[in-house]
Formats: structure tokens, sequence, C-alpha cells
């Protein structure tokens, strides 16, 4: 990924329009958004603007169980396909159950599918001796222990689990060893590439997730990567897509903006847990200031992960006009694509793409348009060890 130049934001903005920075800040009637916020566009123009309606809600929930059936149903049958995309197969299965309070059979039914593969494609842990394990196991088996924890019950598949994490770290000899190089190092470079940060927001996921793991022994130092690394980016510039003339589909764009996603993933553990405005302000500000344009580009994954964290800051389809709009817009493509996720494709997308690519479409679909209701940040949840270093929402 390519580094990327400033943008002037709209933080006093917020204040001069009289926002609040407690709670989510959802925004319903479009003279409420700044400017630089609002809704141009054709796409904004072919969608509905009528208010949001049980039937809708009704098909947003039929799409969101269709995607996990599409999921469920396509590694059962290409159990090949399963082992070779791994934890992306566990994750795609396990993320439809987070924050599901309020779709507690889709939720039984995620975690199922879920412990299936988990089951499947950590097989040769399961079966095998921790001591076998290598520096290069570190991180699958990082999310192998971290899924094996949040599936549950059997505490003896997350021993077993975290015992080969804790072999594969010791290996590893030093947590510069386990990633491969030492982040302090790469922090303080100039310039900091996108690809260098991408990979240190993944870490920082794995290693919030692995302090909520009964007996993982984390290396020193990787407790501290989250929190430091929330601090660096603070501070890190942004280029929206306007800056850029062909905007949104610009290519250093949409790659910012896939960082800026999975940055948010941090303190939500892809959506488990709400985000706050005061967790970081800028980062609710390009989202909001990039929606329109990354809707108006209308990629599928894209929106769908800009909605999906909009409604991870606790708006709706009925109080927030970016969530409606986009939730409205990816329920049309998957209708278009005769109910079905991954056989949606982009106007400038080959019919055969990429296994990972095609599981991508209802993974993310799923997330952009189901409704959810946050975990809370329990003691010895990911959510209340990011509350640990975050500090509690004000």
């Amino acid at each position: 990924m390519a580094g990327r130049y400033g943008v002037i934001l709209l933080f006093p903005l917020l204040f001069m329009m009289g926002f609040q920075s407690e709670g989510p800040l959802c925004m319903f009637q479009p003279d409420q958004l700044p400017e630089t916020w609002g809704p141009p566009g054709r796409i904004h123009q072919t969608l509905s603007q009528a208010a949001w309606s049980p039937a809708e809600a009704a098909d947003a929930e039929h799409a969101v169980r269709r995607g996990l059936d599409e999921l469920a149903q396509f590694f059962d049958a290409h159990p090949d396909i399963a082992a070779t995309l791994d934890t992306d197969t566990v994750e795609s299965l396990i993320d439809p159950a987070y924050a599901a309070g309020n779709m507690p059979e889709l939720r039984a039914e995620a975690r199922a599918a879920a412990t299936k593969a988990l089951n499947s494609v950590a097989a040769p842990y399961l079966a095998g001796e921790p001591a076998t394990a290598s520096c290069d196991d570190a991180e699958r088996l990082l999310k192998f222990s971290a899924f094996a924890q949040q599936l549950g019950p059997s505490t003896s598949r997350t021993a077993k689990m975290a015992a080969f994490t804790n072999s594969a770290l010791r290996a590893c000899g030093s947590l510069a060893g386990a990633m491969g190089y030492d982040y302090h190092q790469k922090l303080n470079a100039a310039p900091v590439t996108n690809d260098d940060l991408w990979g240190m927001v993944m870490w920082s996921i794995e290693f919030t997730d692995a302090q909520a793991v009964p007996g993982l022994n984390l290396p020193a130092g990787a407790a501290a990567l989250p929190s430091e690394l929330w601090r660096f980016l603070s501070h890190y510039p942004l280029t929206g897509a306007r800056a850029y003339p062909d905007g949104a589909r610009n290519q250093t764009f949409r790659q910012t903006a896939y960082l800026v996603t999975h940055l948010a993933y941090i303190p939500t553990g892809y959506g488990r847990y709400s985000i706050y405005l005061d967790d970081a302000p800028y980062l609710y500000r390009f989202l909001r200031e990039n929606f329109y344009p990354v809707l108006e580009m209308g990629e599928l994954d894209l929106t769908a992960e800009f909605v999906d964290l909009f409604r991870q800051y606790g708006c709706t389809e009925k109080n927030d006009l970016q969530v409606r709009d986009g939730t409205r817009y990816l329920l049309k493509l998957f209708h278009s694509a005769h109910d079905t996720w991954m056989d949606y494709r982009e106007p400038d997308e080959p019919a055969a793409i990429s296994d990972y690519d095609r599981i991508h479409k209802p993974w993310t679909g799923i997330s952009g348009v189901r409704a959810r209701v946050p975990e809370p940040a329990a003691p010895g949840t990911y959510g209340s060890v990011v509350r640990a270093w975050m500090g509690a929402p004000h």
C-alpha cells in the first residue's frame, strides 16, 4: 500500500453545529450533516427516502440468513477450499455470531458452523503435540486460540490451542521474532507504509484477542502494540476521496479506506463491541466524510464495511441517513444477483474470481445489513482489554 498526504478535517465543525461527544453520533436529516458529509451523487438519488419499514427490516434479516447459509454450504461442498482459506474460513463464519443477541438462532447457527470449521482446519494441532510448533505457526495459532476461546465450551480445546501457541511464540524468541520485524522501528521510519500499518493493525487485533485466552502467554511488548499504534495513527495523515480526481475509485484511497475500516476493528473486535467518537474523532470524521464517495464508487465490500462501522457507533436505518442509504444499496446489490451475495459481481469484475473474494462478499454483506446489539465489555473479554488502555467512553 502506498503512502498518503494529509487532509483538512472538520473537528471544530462538530462543535459549531452543536454535536455532542457523548454516545453515538447518528444523523438522519440531510441538513444535519456538514456539507462534506452530505448525499450527492446518482446512487443516493436512486434510493428511496421513505422511512425504514418493517418489510425492509425483514428483507435485511433474510439477506443475513442467506449469506450465512451461502458460506456454510460453500465450505461444506468445498472442504479443500475451506482448508486453503484456513483462518478466514472460521472467521467468516464466526463473525455473524458477534453482537447477535437479537438473533439467537442465527448466532447459534454461526457458532455451530464456525466450530465445525475450526475442528477441521485446526485438526493437525488438536491431534498433535505442542512441542512440535514452530515460529512460523505463531500467527495462525493466535487466531485458532482466540476462536477456540470464543466458541467454547471445550476448555480442553482452548487449552490445547493455547499450549501450541505458547510453544510457537517461545520458538520465535521475541516479539520481533514473532512479527518478523521490530514494530518500534517501523513506526519511527519515514514514511511508514500502508502495508506496514496494515500488518500492525492485524497483529493488534490478534494480540488483543490473545489476552482473553486463559493460559496464553504473549511475548514481552505484545500487549502494548495496540495502544501504541492507536496513538501513532491519531497523528497519521489520511487523505479522503475528494482529494483525488477519480475520487473513491483511486487505488491509493481504496487502500487507505480499507486500512481505516480495519483500524476501527481494533476497538470493536470485528463488530463485537461499540466504538465511540471520543475513541478517535479523526476516525469517525474520515468514515462520515468518505461514505458518499464510497457509495458512489459502489463497491459492495467497502460500502458494507463503512455501514458496518456506523452500526458499531450505535446508528441504525431509523436514526441515520448514511446507514439507511448504505443498507438499501447493499440489499439492491443482493437482489440484483438473485438473492445471493456470492454471485454478485462488480461492473468491472470478471465472472471467475478468487475463492477469498467470493466468500468476502457475503462476509461483508452480512455485516453491512445486520442489525446488532453490542456485547458488554465484561471482565476477561476482548472488550475489557481494549477499554483498559482506551479508557471508558465519556
